[in-house]
């Protein structure tokens, strides 16, 4: 089994997006969208503690706007 790297993205909105990725895939998976630096910091650290025997699951602290 693969680790997954997970990077933390800011946005100049404010919104800090935290993503994975695989060595298989160029795309990137959404993991959580926070509206706080600290939140988001700590979902980071959490992610990177599991063991990567299974699939994290994270929550978003933050509703996704719709775009139209």
């Amino acid at each position: 089994m693969e680790l997954s790297n997970y990077e933390l993205v800011r946005y100049p909105s404010g919104q800090l997006i935290i993503t994975k990725s695989d060595a298989k895939s160029s795309f990137r998976d959404v993991v959580g969208v926070y509206t706080s630096e600290i939140e988001a910091q700590r979902a980071l650290e959490r992610l990177n503690a599991q063991p990567a025997s299974g699939e994290p699951v994270a929550q978003a602290a933050a509703v996704l706007p719709r775009v139209a």
